[in-house]
């Protein structure tokens, strides 16, 4: 059996400390967790999602002047629920008092009092009241430790064969996250990581810790320019076929992961080694479109080939992990340059966005050998745009996005979320991404590990029997066309779930085929 202790330090200074379980009601946040680790794709960074949460919570959105995509931010709304508080401001006028949630159609009783804990009904300053003696009295400060060792020794730590491969550092694991915040207008993050096994101040890493990250991020300098961040930062755009960067549901209970609701332009905060960018980019507003430019060089791990005319890259590695010789010399050693923006114009329900971006690598990458490699992405650089859409009709939702990956290939999702009656909620997503469909930051909904050679309808029925019990029954149908790892040809299947959810528990039943 594998043991592991974590250590967890929270200390914050400036501020009354205030622990996030204690705000949240405890079966909430029991629901919650459970839903995010199910839900969530792999290797997602939970405390970055948390750790969103419990920023919102510290410094509530206003229902006056919240975005869409701000509200998108608080998880456990769905997409009709974000588009029905925004259709409520519109037509009724500005918030009286928050207890107004409760006439608003699609929020039942358990969403409103959760809700609640992160949105208000007030003024909020502008930046131009921005003054040392303001910061100095209002600002935050949030510093996170966390400590983790395996107990029992790994092969990797007794290996002296320096022909062999072993773990270089020691077996602990130490992460460190610093937050400084403003009143949501100023935002300084830094984050710096060791994994187990990872060398720490000796070797390669003499600067320390293997992964450090960091950002700053300026919200509402005026009318124009929404937010800038300089650092890393994340782009969530359309339905994820171009980019999208960071948090991503997968298939599950939680009916809203179906349509992705993206924030645009976000500071990256998460652990995770890798999907992310590191540079420049801004949110500008120009009445009904909002423009998000930015530019990024990133250093990413993998196995490269020099000759004389140019890099071979072989392999990229994204485990994030640098234990070994083999890994250390693998680190930062493919250079990647991306340049990109996401167009959005918005009316009244109907929301219109195009994306475009290019990456070029310092190298070649070069595909493998085999058949099944055949529609791989062989090249220096890639071009790809993508169009997307999405509109709130009664009780309908409709969304989608159409990509292009110049002189290849084409990928496709759309769906419709639907409330057929104040207790039933039905769902229907059609996917085709071509085998020849290429891209390096997607993210969507599917069965396959890429956003390519896969078609596939999932479907399901949600019903909310009472406030704390709920049914979901869902079934996805897929088909990949191409041979993928380890199939040798063309095969097809499905899988059913049909999950009981109560407050703080759940039960559920599986089936697949494939063929």
């Amino acid at each position: 059996m594998r043991f592991s202790i974590f250590f967890w330090t929270f200390l914050f200074f400036f501020v009354n400390p205030i622990l996030f379980a204690q705000e949240l009601e405890s079966n909430f946040e029991e629901l919650l967790l459970e839903q995010i680790s199910e839900d969530l794709g792999e290797n997602v960074d939970v405390s970055e999602v948390m750790e969103r949460l419990y920023s919102i919570m510290k410094n509530p959105l206003d229902l006056n002047k919240v975005t869409n995509e701000e509200l998108s931010s608080i998880l456990f709304l769905s997409p009709q629920q974000v588009n029905n508080i925004i259709l409520h401001r519109e037509l009724s006028g500005d918030f009286i008092n928050v207890l107004e949630l409760q006439g608003i159609v699609g929020l039942d009783l358990q969403t409103i009092t959760l809700l609640r804990q992160f949105v208000f009904v007030g003024q909020k300053s502008s930046l131009k009241d921005l003054s040392w003696r303001s910061i100095g009295k209002e600002d935050e400060h949030s510093l996170m430790l966390r400590f983790g060792r395996t107990l029992e020794k790994l092969q990797g730590y007794s290996i002296t064969d320096e022909n062999r491969s072993r773990y270089l550092g020691d077996p602990n694991a130490y992460s460190l996250r610093y937050r400084w915040n403003y009143q949501q207008k100023i935002k300084i993050g830094l984050n710096a990581e060791k994994d187990a096994g990872e060398p720490f101040f000796t070797l390669a890493q003499k600067r320390g810790f293997d992964f450090y990250s960091g950002y700053l991020e300026i919200n509402d300098v005026n009318k124009t320019i929404r937010k800038v961040v300089i650092g890393d930062f994340a782009i969530q755009s359309g339905q994820g076929l171009v980019i999208w960067n960071g948090l991503s549901f997968d298939k599950g209970a939680w009916i809203g992961a179906v349509a992705k609701q993206g924030i645009g332009l976000r500071s990256y905060s998460s652990m995770n080694e890798n999907n992310f960018h590191r540079g420049i980019a801004t949110q500008l507003a120009f009445k009904r479109f909002t423009v998000i430019p930015f530019m990024a060089y990133n250093h990413l791990s993998g196995n490269i080939e020099k000759t004389d005319h140019t890099n071979l890259i072989k392999t990229i590695n994204s485990s994030g992990l640098h234990r070994t010789p083999t890994e250390q010399s693998y680190r930062d050693a493919i250079k990647q340059f991306v340049v990109g923006s996401d167009i959005t114009y918005q009316y009244k329900r109907l929301k219109l966005g195009i994306t475009g971006l290019y990456t070029r690598y310092k190298g070649e990458i070069i595909r493998g050998n085999e058949v099944r490699n055949q529609y791989d992405f062989e090249g220096k650089d890639l071009l790809q745009v993508g169009i997307n859409y999405k509109y709130n009709f009664r009780n309908f939702y409709l969304f989608g996005e159409t990509a292009h990956s110049i002189d290849a290939g084409l990928a496709t999702v759309n769906g419709i979320i639907a409330s057929l009656h104040p207790k039933v909620s039905a769902f229907v997503n059609y996917r085709n991404f071509q085998r020849n469909y290429h891209s390096f930051f997607a993210q969507n909904v599917s069965e396959g590990s890429n956003i390519s050679n896969e078609k596939g309808l999932y479907t399901g029925v949600v019903y909310h029997v009472t406030r704390k019990f709920e049914w979901v029954n869902y079934v996805d149908m897929f088909k990949f066309p191409w041979l993928r790892f380890r199939v040798d040809g063309p095969n097809q299947g499905w899988i059913f779930c049909r999950r009981r959810l109560t407050l703080g528990t759940s039960e559920e039943s599986f089936g697949s085929l494939s063929l």
